[in-house]
C-alpha cells in the first residue's frame, strides 16, 4: 500500500487505508443516508461467476416476524448491479429484518413450473413438493440463498449480500473396458448397464430461512419412482476401442453427460448399478450388482463423475469429484466470491468527524486503542487476517487481527461483526510513517484480498492529539 501514517506536531495526522463499502454505516450516520433496501450482486457457492443476467431472483424481507416488508424480484442490470424488476423501492423500517431469496426463473422457465403444484413460500419456510429426477426431466439448477438477519438497532443499512447454494448435485456415469485387460479375453458382449429401479430418485424438501446464516434444508427419505433411465438392450461386442456407454443417457457417447440428482446418502447408493454381459465365446449372461465407492454420498453443490470399468471377471467403479463449472474452466479449485463490509469505528474509543478519526486519551498519559469493526459474508468458511503493512508498521500494533469464519464451535458465523484494535506503540515521535492495513481471507487453499470490498472509498485520517 502507498498510504502513509503521518504525525504532525500537536495534532499528528495518521493516514490509514480503510474504507467503507458503498453506503455502509459508520458511527454518526443517519438512516436516511442509506434508507433504501438494496442488494449486492448475488453469487453462487460452488461456481466462480455471478448468476446469469437471465436469472430472476425472488427476494423477501420478513419484518418483525409478522409480514413481508419486501416481496419482489431482482435481476442483474447492464452495469452488473441488481435492481427490482418491478421498479419499486423499499425503505428500511424500524425493527428486525430477515432477508433471503431464491431462483425464480431462468430463461423464462420458472421454479414454480419445475416443482409444480405444492411449491410454496410462507413466512420464512419454503416447501418443495416431491420431484422425480430422471433423464427425461428438465435440467434446472435450483438455487437458494443464505439468510441475512438485520436489526435497525445495529445501524447497518449496507447492501444485502445474498450468497446462493445449489439444491442438487450433478452426476455422470460411463461404462468402458479397462486398458489393462488382455486382448485375448475380448470382446465381451454388453447387454445392459443401468441404474436399477430401486434407486431413490424422488424426494421433497423444506428450506427454513428463519435464522441468519445458512438456510436449513430438510430432505425427505426419498422413494424409487421408476428408472432414472429406461434400460436399453445394447447387445454389443465390447472391447477397448468401443465407444463408452453413458449410463444415465443410455447411449454410446465419448462425452460424459451430467444430470441433476437429489443429494443422496451412501446407504442409498448400495447395489444400485446393474451390469449384464457375456464373456467371450459364452452364451451365459452374467449379472453384477455394484455399489458406488465406499463412503460415497452425493452432496448438494458437488459434481461427481464415475467410470465403471470391466477388468476381466471383475467390475470396478472409480469416482472423481469435480468443480461445479469445470467444463467452463481448467481450474480445479472451488471458490466463493469475497463479500465483506466495513462497519465503522467504535465512538467510545475515538472521535469521528467525517473522514477524521482521532485517538482519545486514556487519562493516564497514553492513548486508547482504536476499535474497528467489519463483517465477512463470504467465503462462508475461511480464515481471516488483518495485517499492518509498510516500513514503519512496527510503530503500531493490532489485536484480534486473525480468526476463523465458519459454523463450528468457537468460530464466527458469516455476517457477524469482527473486531480489531489499533494501538500506537509508545506514542511515536512527530514525523511521517509508512504504514497501512491489509485485509485477507484464506479459503479452499487460496488467499483472497478483501481490500476491494472493505477499502473501496478512500482513506480515513486518524489524528494523534497533543499530549
Amino acid at each position: 500500500m502507498k498510504d502513509l501514517i503521518k504525525y504532525i506536531s500537536g495534532a499528528a495526522l495518521v493516514t490509514v487505508l480503510l474504507a467503507v463499502a458503498a453506503c455502509d454505516k459508520q458511527e454518526g450516520r443517519s438512516q436516511g443516508d442509506a434508507e433504501y433496501i438494496r442488494f449486492a450482486g448475488p453469487v453462487q457457492t460452488k461456481a466462480t461467476e455471478p448468476l446469469d443476467a437471465e436469472d430472476v431472483i425472488s427476494v423477501r424481507d420478513w419484518h418483525n416476524g409478522a409480514s413481508y416488508l419486501l416481496e419482489d424480484d431482482i435481476q442483474r442490470n447492464s452495469d452488473a448491479s441488481w435492481g427490482y424488476v418491478s421498479g419499486n423501492t423499499y425503505k428500511w423500517q424500524n425493527g428486525s429484518h430477515i432477508l433471503f431469496g431464491w431462483l425464480k426463473n431462468n430463461n423464462s422457465y420458472s421454479t414454480a413450473a419445475y416443482f409444480g403444484s405444492g411449491f410454496n413460500v410462507s413466512g420464512t419456510t419454503m416447501t418443495l413438493p416431491a420431484k422425480t429426477m430422471n433423464n427425461t426431466a428438465r435440467q434446472y439448477d435450483f438455487l437458494y440463498s443464505n439468510v441475512v438477519s438485520r436489526s435497525t438497532s445495529e445501524n447497518d443499512y449496507s447492501e444485502v449480500p445474498l450468497v446462493f447454494k445449489h439444491l442438487f448435485a450433478q452426476v455422470a456415469i460411463s461404462f468402458k473396458v479397462s486398458n489393462d485387460i488382455s486382448d485375448s479375453e475380448l470382446p465381451i458382449t454388453l447387454n445392459r448397464v443401468y441404474l436399477r429401479d430401486t434407486f431413490k430418485n424422488s424426494k421433497s424438501a423444506t428450506i427454513d430461512f428463519s435464522t441468519g446464516g445458512d438456510a436449513s434444508v430438510s430432505l425427505s427419505n426419498g422413494s424409487a419412482n421408476g428408472y432414472f433411465a429406461d434400460p436399453v438392450s445394447f447387445d454389443l461386442p465390447f472391447d477397448k476401442a468401443s465407444v463408452p456407454i453413458d449410463v444415465l443417457s443410455q447411449v454410446e457417447s465419448v462425452d460424459k453427460v451430467f444430470y441433476f440428482v437429489w443429494p443422496t446418502s451412501n446407504e442409498d447408493l448400495q447395489e444400485v448399478i446393474e451390469v449384464e454381459y457375456k464373456l467371450k465365446g459364452s452364451d451365459t449372461q452374467r449379472t453384477s450388482r455394484l455399489s458406488f465407492p465406499a463412503g460415497t454420498s452425493w452432496q448438494a453443490g458437488q459434481k461427481y463423475q464415475y467410470t465403471i470399468s470391466y477388468m476381466g471377471g471383475i467390475l470396478k467403479v472409480d469416482e472423481t469429484i469435480l468443480p461445479w463449472n469445470y467444463q467452463e474452466t481448467s481450474s480445479t479449485a472451488e471458490t466463493q466470491s469475497a463479500v465483506a463490509a466495513w462497519m465503522g469505528w467504535d465512538a467510545s474509543t475515538c472521535a469521528v468527524s467525517g473522514s477524521d478519526v482521532t485517538f482519545l486519551s486514556d487519562g493516564a498519559g497514553g492513548l486508547k486503542k482504536i476499535h474497528g469493526l467489519f463483517k465477512i459474508y463470504a467465503p462462508t468458511e475461511c480464515d481471516y487476517t488483518v495485517s499492518l503493512t509498510g516500513s514503519d508498521a512496527a510503530n503500531f500494533s493490532l489485536e484480534s487481527a486473525t480468526g476463523t469464519i465458519g459454523t463450528g464451535s468457537g468460530e464466527i458465523v458469516p455476517g457477524t461483526n469482527i473486531d480489531f484494535y489499533i494501538s500506537a506503540v509508545n506514542r511515536p515521535a512527530s514525523g511521517t510513517y509508512n504504514a497501512g492495513l491489509h485485509f485477507t481471507v484464506t479459503a479452499s487453499g487460496r488467499d483472497f484480498s478483501l481490500d476491494s470490498e472493505i477499502q473501496r472509498e478512500g482513506d480515513f485520517n486518524i489524528i494523534i492529539p497533543s499530549e
